[in-house]
């Protein structure tokens, strides 16, 4: 065991004496108190009183961490611990030595902006990174002063490439929409603009917390821009710290097929254009039923909105499609259901009433479209457990098999 070593971790929390902080651990562990039961003895016996870390020195899977940073984005969610549904907080903060995300298990009533000092945090891996988790027993104070943030080159991304948690990015794009809007914040009132950005790649919802003067059809180049989660897909923000460069070029959109894998490491996007194979029907798919006040679907005449209602028949396609680079859900409605499956609500309503079934549409949905190529256009929606999207459009594709078959003949002669 390297005693030397581990002095250093526990004099890295605590400020103490190290002859002291060595004599301590030599004798717990002399006693066989396991090693992480000695430290923890050690840093509690000097008051716990922790030495703050920048945030680049912090590593996974610390405790006791104390840390000043600022607030840089931050989100509320709900997720669900132990069957019950939890708010939490994510977000990025900074210092001027690094920017890493954090997850706060309680509301401190943080802000964008906010300087805070944290005590007695812990941190886990996310994405390769520590991710500083903010829990029941750490302590927020906010600070009344502001702190630099780090300067370092931005990365430079496709759009298509961006996802969640990402920071301090490079993008250039064309402006599709935009349109602005005013919010408060603390009490102050402050324009924002918002719409989608494009490039060859992909499209992207954008939020700008600064007016930069820019309008429809601008192509612009923005460095120090950050990606968030919203309403189930990846979105860019960027604010008076980035900087926003307009150019002389024109971008070509054009829509072609995003690999599924791309998809779902981004977890979502938005106008989406995706082609696949139908490889497994949702058995939630078919006919089903309508709260007719909130239009969620109904269970046995039960809404858990609404409580008892008449349902409204309505005809749904819940199927999972896969490229062979990833698999995502995809929902059609009754409009799309219909148009692929060459029949109406009304003509299944009439067969599953004489067959007195309603599974027999479901029977005849898995006939008509498992195993069929489809290509899809569509948004993603929030989901916890798959890249869900919602579709607007819809249509069977045929496959070239000379053409595959030569593309791995290549394959495999490379």
């Amino acid at each position: 065991m390297d005693i030397d070593k581990i002095v250093d971790e526990i004099l890295e929390v605590v400020e103490a004496e190290r002859e002291d902080v060595e004599r301590d651990l030599k004798k717990f562990l002399e006693y066989g108190v396991p090693l992480e039961h000695a430290k923890e003895a050690i840093i509690n016996k000097y008051g716990g009183i922790l030495k703050e870390k920048k945030l680049k020195d912090i590593r996974v899977n610390e405790r006791g961490i104390c840390t000043v940073g600022k607030i840089i984005a931050i989100e509320e969610r709900e997720v669900e611990v132990r069957n019950t549904k939890k708010k939490i907080f994510r977000g990025l903060l900074g210092d001027e030595t690094a920017v890493i995300p954090f997850t706060a298990w309680k509301d401190f009533g943080l802000e964008r902006g906010d300087v805070i000092k944290i005590k007695n945090a812990s941190s886990s891996e996310w994405e390769g990174q520590p991710r500083l988790s903010l829990s029941e027993w750490t302590e927020i104070e906010k600070l009344d002063y502001d702190i630099d943030l780090i300067k370092r080159a931005p990365k430079k991304y496709n759009l298509v490439d961006l996802k969640p948690g990402i920071a301090n990015v490079e993008v250039r794009g064309k402006i599709i929409s935009i349109e602005e809007r005013s919010v408060n914040i603390g009490g102050e009132i402050k324009k924002v603009f918002s719409g989608i950005l494009a490039d060859e790649t992909a499209k992207i919802r954008f939020t700008s917390w600064k007016d930069f003067g820019l309008n429809e059809g601008d192509v612009i180049k923005i460095k120090g821009g950050y990606i968030r989660k919203w309403r189930g897909a990846p979105q860019l923000i960027f604010d008076e710290n980035a900087e926003v460069e307009k150019l002389d070029e024109e971008i070509i959109i054009e829509e072609k097929p995003i690999p599924l894998y791309k998809v779902v490491n981004a977890g979502g996007g938005i106008d989406l254009c995706i082609e696949g194979v139908i490889l497994e029907i949702r058995k939630d798919s078919g006919i089903i039923f309508r709260c007719p006040k909130c239009n969620r679907r109904i269970k046995n005449g039960i809404c858990e909105e609404d409580g008892n209602v008449e349902g409204m028949p309505d005809l749904r396609i819940r199927a999972l499609v896969d490229d062979g680079t990833g698999a995502v859900d995809v929902i059609l409605n009754r409009e799309l259901s219909e148009k692929l499956l060459k029949k109406t609500l009304e003509e299944y309503m009439n067969i599953a009433k004489e067959a007195m079934d309603y599974g027999i549409v479901y029977e005849e949905i898995l006939d008509k479209l498992i195993a069929k190529p489809i290509r899809i256009k569509g948004d993603s929606i929030q989901s916890d457990f798959i890249v869900t999207i919602f579709a607007k459009s819809a249509e069977f594709i045929s496959i070239d098999e000379n053409k595959e078959a030569d593309e791995i003949l290549m394959q495999l002669e490379g």
